[in-house]
C-alpha cells in the first residue's frame, strides 16, 4: 500500500455494512483512521472536521457523481471518491467516481481498491465533463422517446446537431442505452418518473 498514512469516512447508513468496511479497512497499513458517518445531519461537519483523503459513499445516499457528492460534502477536490454499490446496475452511474466497491466484494478485493484509488492520479475527476445546459434538454427530448427528427424540430436544430448531442451525452455519461439514460434523467431530477409514457407502451 502507500507510504503515506490516509484518514478513509465511511458515509452508509447500514451499521453491518460500516463495521464490515471498517474491519477490512482495519487490515490496510496504509490507513491511520476509519471514521463511521452514519447520519446525515452529522455527514458535513465531520467530514469538516476530519478532512479525510478517501470517502466512501453509498451512491444512492448522496448522488451519482462525484461533482454530487463532493458539493453534498463539501469535501476538499484532492480527496478520493469510492461509490459503494449494492446492485451491479449503478455501476455505469457512478463513472465519475474515483473507484467503486460492490456489497459482495472480497477482503482482499476492498484493499486493492483503496490502494488503487489512493495512487492513482488525480487526471480522472478533472477530464470529468458535465452536460451542458443544451444536451440536458436534448437528454429529456431521448428520454421521452422523441426521435431525432422530432429533437431537431422540437429544439428548432438541424438532425445532424440533434445527433452530435446524442453522441456527446452517450460519451460524457458513458451509458449506451435509452433505459439508461432514463434511470440516469430521473435520478438526477431531470425529468419525472410520469413523464416517460413510451416506456409503458
Amino acid at each position: 500500500m502507500s507510504d503515506s498514512k490516509i484518514v478513509v469516512a465511511i458515509a452508509e447508513a447500514s451499521y453491518i455494512i460500516r463495521k464490515g468496511l471498517v474491519f477490512a479497512l482495519s487490515k490496510s497499513s496504509a490507513v491511520t483512521k476509519v471514521v463511521e458517518l452514519k447520519e446525515m445531519e452529522d455527514i458535513k461537519y465531520q467530514i469538516n472536521i476530519l478532512r479525510p483523503d478517501v470517502v466512501i459513499v453509498n451512491a444512492m445516499f448522496l448522488g451519482h457523481t462525484v461533482r454530487d457528492v463532493r458539493q453534498s460534502l463539501g469535501l476538499d477536490k484532492k480527496a478520493k471518491v469510492i461509490a459503494f454499490l449494492y446492485h451491479p446496475i449503478d455501476e455505469q452511474f457512478c463513472s465519475s467516481y474515483d473507484a467503486i466497491l460492490k456489497i459482495n466484494d472480497s477482503e482482499s478485493k476492498i484493499l486493492e481498491v483503496i490502494d488503487e484509488c489512493i495512487n492513482k492520479p488525480d487526471d480522472k475527476t478533472v477530464s470529468q465533463e458535465e452536460l451542458s445546459d443544451r444536451e440536458k434538454e436534448i437528454l429529456i427530448s431521448v428520454v421521452k422517446g422523441m426521435s431525432n427528427k422530432e429533437i431537431a424540430d422540437h429544439h428548432n436544430i438541424s438532425i445532424h446537431t440533434a445527433i452530435t448531442h446524442r453522441r456527446n451525452i452517450i460519451r460524457k455519461l458513458k451509458i449506451h442505452s435509452i433505459s439508461g439514460l432514463t434511470i440516469y434523467a430521473i435520478i438526477n431530477k431531470l425529468i419525472d418518473v410520469s413523464d416517460v409514457n413510451y416506456l409503458n407502451q
